[in-house]
């Protein structure tokens, strides 16, 4: 049984995430870890003894509120709650603490909710975007607005160049869900109608699964960013997976080429970001 961990700062924005983790849980039985991380300032004429004292006093009423707002949320979706539980972890950091508390506990993929359109740190939040560069672990970034339904459609978009290594960790990912899967590369002039043959003919037999592969031409007027938004739009799945190596993959050309760049993925899809290589 995969092991999603859900962060949450308690914030409606936080939310969706939820949302979308006992949506899928639904779908396939997984196990939920919802996770608040938590910090507490240490005053210098304390002892260690008085700071446990503080830091287990903020713990536990932080496990008041996270366990309440976990519970409001199932009620509002209507759903009977599987396996899940409720965790406070201590650690300076929210994103270390995270991945700190991800690999401790083996959780297979982290779950947090994104913030909108803008800049990067806009988009994702400045915790999910360093969470996406810096995370091991899958992350599954899912925007504010989203409304949950159940996973039928992912959208792998790969840049062709180590997709027969990354496709079996898209596949399980979907398998369980029974999700159609289809892979996306935005294409330039120059790639030879050969290479998109093999592909093309190689791929169901080759990982045993129904692997719809799609070409889109770039539009030279446009940026990559524009491209994929467009491709997304048209394609219509329920998730889009990616995968990132810092300054190398599809993933940063587009989303971290910038520091200073607008960006306006508005199609409300969840991101699913492996880590390359």
């Amino acid at each position: 049984m995969n092991r999603i961990l859900v962060t949450t700062d308690l914030s409606t924005n936080s939310r969706a995430g939820l949302r979308f983790a006992i949506k899928l849980a639904e779908q396939k039985k997984m196990e939920l870890v919802f996770l608040f991380v938590h910090q507490v300032l240490r005053a210098s004429t304390w002892s260690d003894a008085k700071y446990e004292y503080f830091v287990a006093e903020d713990r536990d009423n932080i496990m008041k509120e996270l366990t309440a707002f976990v519970s409001a949320t199932y009620k509002q979706m209507k759903v009977t709650p599987g396996k899940y539980k409720c965790d406070v972890h201590h650690m300076f950091g929210v994103v270390d603490g995270v991945i700190n508390y991800a690999q401790e506990k083996n959780c297979d993929y982290i779950c947090i909710a994104t913030r909108g359109a803008g800049t990067l740190k806009k988009l994702f939040g400045t915790n999910t975007a360093s969470l996406i560069k810096s995370s091991p672990i899958p992350v599954i970034c899912v925007p504010t607005a989203y409304k949950a339904k159940a996973i039928s459609k992912l959208l792998y978009a790969s840049d062709m160049m180590d997709y027969e290594k990354e496709i079996p960790q898209v596949l399980a990912f979907a398998k369980p869900l029974k999700a159609n899967v289809e892979l996306l590369h935005l294409s330039f002039p120059y790639e030879m109608e050969a290479d998109r043959q093999v592909a093309q003919k190689d791929l169901k037999k080759k990982f045993k699964y129904d692997i719809g592969i799609h070409y889109e031409a770039r539009d030279i007027d446009n940026s990559l960013m524009t491209d994929l938004e467009n491709a997304v739009k048209k394609a219509k799945p329920s998730l889009v997976a990616m995968f990132t190596k810092q300054n190398r993959s599809l993933f940063d050309r587009i989303f971290l080429g910038s520091a200073t760049a607008q960006f306006t993925f508005s199609t409300n899809v969840p991101l699913l970001v492996f880590r390359k290589g």
